[in-house]
């Protein structure tokens, strides 16, 4: 006895209104545009939803309605609908400007997150050129990542303290587009010093289920007691201001009068 197989659903990437070159392309639909046909229900007889880059909390808590209302019809894909990580592992004060998802473990000294772009973020909203996510973004998403992992998962105790950065070196293999796409970070040294304690981590972006990464960043930072560092910068910046002082008044004295 035969059946008939099922049709595969019609499948749409989603992300937000600003990545008008990326939305030319055939299969994604920007946020507006899908909430009109969700509202309006013009939409096939099963439509599946991949949740790319670009789109708000807000937007992402009206997106889960209206799919809700239009269920089964209407579904997620296997990656579901992202969420952000706390605002305060990320050490930003506006929501929007955190770009990572939620942390989760995958081995001793690995874990992974979403990438998580509100198209409003601070490094996104001055400079978008061509179809993919600018690098400078990237750089900051991974800074965050390093950031959540080690507030979360390495600190202990609850004196405040700060992240100074010693080095950073990214290498961009390919194009990181505004899909869905996940960050891995790998803890590669992790050493105790009188002060404070140096984390060296890799940090990799991939699309779907590439193994490779499309960009990586290596960095080593230093997460020092706040007292400690506050009295660290204070001190740098006072010889900063102090040298740049006798400078300028190197610059601007008058020259001494010779005798003839």
């Amino acid at each position: 006895m035969s059946h008939a197989s099922q049709e595969a659903p019609e499948a749409l990437v989603v992300v937000g209104d600003r990545f008008e070159e990326f939305l030319a392309n055939r299969g994604t639909i920007g946020y507006s545009a899908l909430l009109t046909r969700l509202r309006t229900g013009d939409l096939p007889e099963s439509l599946a939803i991949s949740v790319g880059q670009g789109l708000s909390a807000g937007q992402l808590d009206e997106l889960r309605e209206l799919v809700e209302l239009r269920t089964p019809a209407v579904t997620f894909g296997k990656q579901g609908l992202p969420a952000h990580a706390e605002q305060r592992l990320t050490h930003k004060h506006k929501q929007r400007n955190v770009l990572v998802g939620p942390v989760g473990q995958i081995g001793e000294r690995r874990f992974v997150a979403d990438l998580v772009l509100d198209e409003r973020v601070e490094v996104l909203e001055d400079h978008l050129t061509g179809q993919h996510i600018p690098a400078i973004t990237l750089l900051e998403a991974a800074r965050q990542l390093w950031t959540v992992v080690t507030e979360q998962f390495f600190l202990t105790g609850t004196d405040r303290t700060r992240f100074v950065i010693g080095s950073v070196d990214s290498s961009f293999h390919s194009f990181v587009f505004p899909m869905s796409a996940t960050l891995s970070y790998e803890l590669l040294a992790h050493t105790r010093t009188p002060v404070g304690t140096v984390f060296r981590c890799r940090v990799g972006f991939h699309h779907g289920e590439a193994t490779a990464p499309a960009a990586e960043v290596e960095a080593e930072y230093r997460v020092i007691p706040e007292k400690i560092s506050a009295k660290q910068e204070a001190l740098a910046a006072r010889q900063a201001v102090a040298s740049e002082v006798t400078r300028l008044r190197e610059q601007t004295a008058p020259a001494e009068s010779v005798a003839v």
